[in-house]
């Protein structure tokens, strides 16, 4: 597969599940997604770094908090590969709040995983 297909790849793995996980507030998207071992790397409200794991990621979302007048969406900014690996960054944003996501890519057994990400966040007024 050329590059170029792989970053397509990537991009429609992005929007398949991470994008969906958020727009129908649904932890089992991240499945497909996320890698076992995914860290989630991001500052507290107190300024501290705190890493989170796959398993309490996907515990702040469940499909019955899901909030349908809430309007996600998702802008692929750039994805980058070398090999087997890759990163990508993206705005999801919503009309409470503004992510830019960074995601550390690796490709295992022909399948894209997310290994790692950071974020800034963004809250809008209300």
């Amino acid at each position: 597969m050329s590059q170029n297909q792989e970053v397509e790849v990537v991009k429609k793995a992005i929007m398949d599940h991470y994008h969906e996980g958020h727009a129908k507030f649904d932890y089992k998207y991240y499945l497909d997604i996320l890698h076992d071992d995914w860290k989630f790397f991001m500052y507290t409200r107190e300024g501290k770094l705190d890493i989170v794991d796959k398993e309490k990621y996907c515990s702040w979302y469940d499909p019955k908090d899901y909030d349908p007048n809430l309007q996600w969406e998702t802008e692929i900014l750039y994805v980058d590969i070398t090999g087997n690996v890759g990163s990508a960054k993206i705005r999801l944003e919503n009309q409470r709040v503004k992510y830019i996501d960074y995601f550390n890519l690796m490709k295992l057994e022909d399948k894209w995983w997310i290994v790692n990400k950071v974020c800034y966040p963004t809250l809008k007024d209300r």
